[in-house]
């Protein structure tokens, strides 16, 4: 049994456009990827054992279990903090450290979280400790 070998060029055309088909498939992918978002507030709870410092906090809010709430170490109260977080705002990139005991309620800290949201801040982190073992 004899086998033919051809001895013919390969067309490079072909393989250049298949390489074209593939980076704007990728391209698709990555932008594609881009729009996929989630619903839902960003937080971790109090006690994260995976929790990460964040150095560049910008604003900072306490709440405390008896709904004393401090905007930059000043008494505020709720009614009072929309005004005081559009006053401080730059540009939605600003980050909101929002540092609240371990026995608020979830509701209420997920209104504080609405509340700075509407004042046009994205990234609000809850500030948490180290679990105990």
């Amino acid at each position: 049994m004899k086998l033919r070998v051809s001895k013919q060029k390969i067309s490079t055309t072909m393989l250049i456009s298949m390489t074209d088909v593939i980076f704007l498939l990728l391209l698709f992918l990555l932008i594609a990827s881009n729009f996929a978002s989630q619903t839902g507030l960003p937080i971790k709870l109090p006690g994260s054992t995976t929790s990460a410092r964040q150095s560049h906090q910008t604003i900072q809010i306490t709440y405390f279990s008896d709904e004393k709430l401090f905007f930059m170490e000043q008494p505020v109260t709720m009614a009072e903090l929309p005004d005081l977080l559009h006053a401080k705002y730059v540009d939605p990139e600003q980050v909101v450290r929002v540092s609240a005991e371990d026995k608020v309620q979830v509701q209420k800290l997920i209104n504080l979280m609405d509340i700075i949201r509407s004042a046009g801040f994205e990234r609000i982190f809850v500030a948490t400790t180290e679990a105990k073992k």
